[in-house]
């Protein structure tokens, strides 16, 4: 899988979890897509480990951690929305 794709991928992943999955009451459900891509991302580190350069592991680093960022962000953006009613 190229970086372009994997980018692709990730931008889709973080607008969804920001603005669809963290629209949901249960705190638990938004996380759900930002744990496999995490275990995603963590195979694909695993099995071409011995091809990555520093680039490759901070790219990887900061596409897990984005995820996370965007869903605790469309949480508190619903959770305000709810409270305003």
């Amino acid at each position: 899988m190229t970086l372009l794709t994997l980018g692709i991928i990730a931008i889709i992943l973080f607008v969804l979890e920001e603005f669809v999955f963290s629209a949901s009451r249960y705190f638990w459900i938004g996380g759900i897509a930002p744990v496999l891509w995490t275990v995603f991302l963590a195979y694909l580190v695993i099995m071409h480990a011995a091809t990555l350069t520093v680039t490759d592991y901070t790219l990887a680093i900061i596409a897990v951690i984005v995820p996370y960022v965007c869903w605790g962000n469309g949480f508190q953006r619903r959770a305000a929305k709810r409270q305003s009613h």
